[in-house]
């Protein structure tokens, strides 16, 4: 089957009917690649391929079934991420908590020391979320970490280690993220009887501040940017139940439009990319035709060329044929002068300057040169000469010196079209159009 598309050029449907149609070297000789390209392939597009054997069975005259096409990975996820999500979830005791990632996050939270500020742990490592809590609210940001895990990674939507070294980890689906943060915000703390507060710095003022217990938790997908931010913090009417539910949906529809927006995107440029072959080879055609067009030019003007040449070669040689007898005249009558002064006799010299004067005139007629030759000087039918030459000889008579120059042909420009071979007008004299005044 010769084909002229790629293989990453087949839709999954496409793909699908083939490998099911030929066996996998066939095709991959039709393609130009590997079988193991194919492969690759299919389990990329998630495609099932032929057990061993099928192809067999088939020569054997059996007829094994063909499984159906399975949902595409983005419609997969798409199905997972669509399942329902409860408007509260409850949160585990710290006893359940099993996620690895959680158990550790705990685990860190309760072994750091605290941060300036003397009520937080600040903790910023590549496989936690990026948190600032007390280490009494440690638990419940672990249970809130379990729940969200659970209920966001069974719809696909893993959290993965941050790469680098100074910055928290994220929620990944291909190549977008999701950064993830716990705060504890600080409020004042009560006064005692008898004691003033101290306004003097920010960092003495930190010491009016204690731990407030309710968390706030945000996802941005920008790392460092707050204009994609979106917060929940605890409150009486939102509780860490209903939080850990709206957050998870909100992980899942940003993800989903992600999904949506990529697929979109992959359908834009495959059109572009249609849309720029086709104007590739409209080009392609459009060049091939101004090209075939510039070389009929090309021919037409050498055919023209040929012509206007040997128009001019008999001018010129008729010029020369005119000054050759000029020149034999004169002789004739040089000769003729000193023998009626000389009672016909020529002395030495006078001999040896006509004979040169006879060779010099001699050499100036142009049947010396052998024209006029009728099958090379004469006129000739331009559909004998093949296309693009070689193209009928040409003299080229070098200018007598007693011709004046023969005008060119004016070619007059008109837009972007063809030359027009018409004379151009006089232009209008500069001195009368710039008179002073």
């Amino acid at each position: 089957m010769a084909t002229q598309r790629a293989l990453s050029e087949l839709t999954r449907e496409e793909l699908h009917d083939l490998i099911w149609s030929l066996p996998a070297t066939k095709l991959a000789a039709d393609f130009g690649v590997s079988d193991v390209a194919v492969a690759k392939r299919c389990r990329k597009l998630n495609v099932p391929r032929p057990a061993r054997g099928y192809w067999a069975k088939i020569e054997a005259g059996h007829k094994p079934k063909k499984p159906p096409l399975p949902a595409s990975p983005a419609d997969a996820f798409a199905e997972q991420v669509l399942q329902p999500i409860a408007s509260s979830i409850a949160l585990p005791a710290e006893t359940e908590i099993l996620h690895p990632v959680a158990v550790q996050f705990l685990a860190a939270i309760k072994s750091s020391a605290l941060s300036h500020d003397k009520q937080r742990v600040h903790l910023k490592e590549p496989e936690f979320p990026e948190a600032d809590i007390s280490k009494a609210q440690a638990p419940r940001a672990a249970g809130v970490l379990q729940t969200l895990f659970t209920l966001v990674e069974s719809r696909g939507i893993p959290f993965r280690k941050n790469q680098g070294k100074y910055d928290g980890g994220y929620f990944r689906k291909g190549n977008d993220r999701l950064h993830f943060k716990i705060e504890e915000e600080l409020i004042d703390k009560p006064a005692s009887p008898g004691r003033r507060r101290n306004h003097y710095s920010n960092w003495q003022q930190q010491e009016n501040k204690v731990a407030g217990g309710r968390l706030t938790f945000s996802v941005n997908p920008e790392n460092y940017g707050k204009q994609q931010e979106k917060r929940w913090s605890e409150s009486e009417k939102m509780p860490l139940e209903a939080i850990v539910a709206a957050m998870a949906k909100e992980i899942c529809r940003h993800f989903m439009e992600l999904q949506k927006r990529h697929a979109a995107e992959v359908i834009e440029r495959e059109k572009q990319r249609v849309e720029a072959e086709i104007r590739w080879k409209k080009h392609q055609e459009e060049e091939a035709i101004r090209i075939e067009q510039e070389k009929k030019r090309k021919h037409a003007a050498a055919l023209e060329a040929v012509a206007r040449n040997r128009e001019e070669d008999l001018l010129k040689a008729a010029e020369w044929w005119r000054l050759h007898r000029g020149i034999d005249d004169f002789i004739a009558d040089c000769e003729r002068r000193w023998r009626a002064a000389q009672s016909g006799e020529l002395s030495p010299e006078q001999q040896a300057w006509l004979a040169w004067a006879r060779e010099v005139a001699t050499g100036v007629s142009p049947l010396a040169t052998g024209y006029p030759d009728p099958a090379k000087d004469g006129v000739f039918d331009p559909a004998t000469v093949p296309f693009g030459g070689p193209y009928p000889e040409q003299r080229k008579f070098p200018q007598p010196p007693t011709m004046p120059a023969i005008p060119a042909p004016v070619v007059v420009k008109q837009g972007y079209g063809e030359p027009s071979h018409q004379p151009a007008s006089n232009p209008y004299p500069f001195w009368l159009k710039y008179q002073r005044r």
